[in-house]
């Protein structure tokens, strides 16, 4: 049986990795509120990468989008240029301080190798609080 301190060290020890969910969906620039409206729901997110081209440019939250009926917004008009994004194997510690003490919602992880991403939110770290005080 492990030591608490053992227990705390795993813990301190855990990439952000862990708790984040691959993102299988994204948008892109010149994309319409109603795509837009329509993508998370039926992915059942509530966050969706921006890119142009190859290039990350933003992040679209459904806050951003909630209320908004007028298709001509497109993307790059609502999305928030600012994207918190973190490597691949980051410390969750890190992560979550720093969206803490910055008051962001969410980090985007990037996979070097692949240039896959995969999200933590605010949601995804109360998840990891939940399971570690289990």
């Amino acid at each position: 049986m492990k030591t608490p301190e053992q227990i705390l060290n795993d813990i301190k020890s855990l990439p952000v990795d862990e708790y984040a969910t691959p993102c299988t969906v994204f948008a892109h620039m010149n994309e319409g509120v109603g795509e837009l409206q329509n993508k998370m729901k039926e992915n059942g997110v509530r966050h969706l990468p921006v890119f142009e081209g190859e290039k990350l440019v933003g992040m679209i939250t459904d806050r951003d989008v909630k209320n908004i009926k007028d298709d001509a917004f497109r993307a790059h008009h609502l999305m928030s240029e600012d994207v918190y994004e973190v490597a691949s194997g980051t410390l969750l510690r890190e992560v979550v301080f720093e969206m803490s003490s910055k008051k962001i919602g969410s980090a985007l992880v990037r996979e070097a190798d692949t240039g896959e991403y995969s999200i933590f939110t605010s949601v995804d770290g109360l998840n990891a609080l939940n399971e570690i005080l289990q």
